[in-house]
């Protein structure tokens, strides 16, 4: 795995969730959420492409603001 090629992917994707939640369409947390279900799934048949969306998961996650601990 080119390990650079896949963080500049992550990065492109977390853009594409950044456009997401401006248009309204979904929240940057959910297309995370929603993310890392398909990698879970991916996971059953390619661990390979699982741990790449897990990753891609990870970039957009890491760009939500910290949530206030209780």
């Amino acid at each position: 795995m080119d390990r650079a090629l896949v963080c500049a992917h992550g990065k492109m994707v977390a853009m594409v969730a950044s456009v997401l939640q401006a248009s309204g369409v979904t929240t940057t947390d959910e297309f995370a959420r929603l993310l890392k279900v398909f990698a879970e799934t991916v996971g059953e048949a390619d661990a390979e492409q699982a741990e790449i969306l897990e990753l891609w998961s990870e970039t957009v996650a890491a760009m939500l603001p910290p949530q206030p601990k209780h």
